[in-house]
């Protein structure tokens, strides 16, 4: 089960980048999501057949809100096509779609941080926040969503210095 978000606007930045895209597996918690000019279901669907279809598999389930951009049916048809359940949160209540809104909130926290150094960079920072987020320790579960993902931890290249190698040739008699 995933679920899907906009965030934005933001300050226009790179290619008058001013939204972002966001999508979250509800068991790993791990994050996907892409900054956008404009806000359309064609931009929505490339985005979900990218980052998360052709990445994860097709889910059995998406939430989004009932925004005209995942509300619509082109997008209903996309999903449909793909066999995905779409659920819609409720508009009285965006807290249904609670992982998610617990997501964008910290990714917006990392953002706004950015924003007051870079101002219109924030679109080169947001793959640093996004590995900083799917790299984290969850408290309560005690796992990153990198593994999680992927089985293992994430590591940091660190540069060793290898002794001169030795090329010898190997003689079976």
């Amino acid at each position: 089960m995933w679920g899907m978000d906009i965030l934005g606007p933001f300050p226009p930045a790179t290619a008058q980048h001013k939204f972002v895209i966001v999508a979250i597996d509800y068991f790993t918690k791990w994050v996907e999501a892409e900054a956008l000019a404009t806000i359309t279901e064609k931009k929505c669907e490339d985005f979900f057949w990218g980052a998360v279809v052709c990445c994860f598999g097709i889910p059995c389930v998406l939430i989004t809100d009932n925004g005209k951009q995942f509300d619509n049916p082109t997008f209903r048809a996309f999903c449909s096509n793909l066999s995905i359940e779409q659920r819609f949160t409720s508009v009285a209540h965006p807290q249904t779609n609670g992982q998610t809104e617990v997501t964008n909130r910290t990714l917006l926290q990392g953002i706004k941080k950015k924003l007051d150094g870079v101002k219109g960079l924030w679109v080169d920072e947001l793959p640093k926040i996004l590995w900083a987020y799917n790299t984290t320790t969850r408290t309560l579960i005690g796992k990153t969503p990198f593994s999680l993902s992927f089985g293992t931890e994430a590591l940091i290249p660190v540069e060793i210095g290898f002794p001169s190698l030795h090329l010898t040739t190997y003689d079976p008699v």
